[in-house]
C-alpha cells in the first residue's frame, strides 16, 4: 500500500501539467509506517532526456515526449532533501503525455537500472491534453521481468 498526500498528489499533478507535451520525472519522499509507504513530497527533477540510447532505441532519440533521463546528480540532490527531513526516496514518478498510467517496456527496462528493491514505487500521472488524469503506482517484480500495480491512497 502506498499512502499519497494530496499536496504531494498535486505537485505531480501540476509538474505533469506543466511540461506537457514532455514527460515529467521526479523523486517521492517518504517513511515507512506500519506497511505502508508514505509519501509526503513529490521532488520535481529537469528531464535532462538529452538522446540517450537506451534498448537500441534510435527511433526518436530526443524526444522528451515519450522519454525522461533522471540524472544520478538530481538523484543524489533529492537525497540529501530528504535525510535533511528525515526522509527516504521511496519512489520515482513521471508522466505520460496522451497516453494512460500504465508502464512501457522502456520503462521496465529503465526501472531495471534505477534499482531500489522490490518496495521501490514506480508512479506515473497519465495527461490528457495538457490535463492530469489518473495515476497509478507500480512495482517491479523480483526478477525485473514486469510491473505489478500498488494500490493508492491519497490522504
Amino acid at each position: 500500500m502506498l499512502q499519497l498526500t494530496l499536496t504531494a498528489q498535486q505537485t505531480i499533478a501540476t509538474h505533469a501539467e506543466t511540461e506537457y507535451p514532455n514527460e515529467c520525472v521526479g523523486l517521492l519522499l517518504g517513511q515507512i509506517e506500519s506497511e505502508a509507504k508514505v509519501i509526503r513530497v513529490a521532488y520535481p527533477v529537469e528531464n535532462r532526456w538529452a538522446g540517450q540510447v537506451m534498448l537500441a532505441d534510435t527511433d526518436k532519440p530526443e524526444s522528451r515526449r515519450d522519454r525522461f533521463y533522471l540524472d544520478p546528480r538530481d538523484y543524489l540532490k533529492a537525497d540529501r532533501v530528504a535525510r535533511a527531513q528525515g526522509l527516504d526516496i521511496l519512489g520515482c514518478y513521471h508522466s505520460h503525455p496522451d497516453w494512460v498510467a500504465e508502464p512501457s517496456e522502456r520503462d521496465r527496462v529503465g526501472a531495471q537500472g534505477i534499482g531500489g528493491g522490490s518496495s521501490f514505487a514506480f508512479m506515473i500521472q497519465s495527461v490528457q491534453q495538457g490535463k492530469a488524469d489518473e495515476i497509478k503506482s507500480w512495482l517491479l517484480v523480483e526478477d525485473g521481468s514486469r510491473f505489478v500495480q500498488e494500490d493508492i491512497q491519497i490522504t
